[in-house]
């Protein structure tokens, strides 16, 4: 079983295969009700990369609102994952009329 373990403030967060386990992958349930966001350094090299190895890319990478640059991606077994690069810290007066008008 292939897996990839990532720590934050203490706790272990592991993702694995489902191929090899009794589990049920998204695609096999026509589709998932949660996405991973992760903030990555350069997000449009990472949707390439993904692209480029079987990944469905749903929103192209953009600049939003909130500060960050993000796409959206499907990736084999179904699962929605959003990379997000920070671009700027937005200050709350100015998020919130970025929300507005967004």
């Amino acid at each position: 079983m292939l897996h990839a373990e990532v720590r934050v403030a203490g706790a272990v967060l592991m993702l694995g295969d489902v191929s090899e386990v009794p589990f049920t992958a998204p695609s096999a349930l026509g589709g998932t009700s949660a996405a991973l966001h992760v903030f990555v350094p350069d997000a449009d090299a990472l949707v390439r990369t993904a692209v480029a190895e079987g990944a469905d890319l749903l929103q192209l990478p953009a600049d939003q609102f909130h500060g960050d640059r993000t796409a959206v991606l499907r990736d084999p077994f179904g699962h929605l994952w959003i990379f997000l690069t920070h671009i700027e810290d937005v200050p709350p007066a100015d998020l919130r009329a970025r929300s507005a008008d967004a």
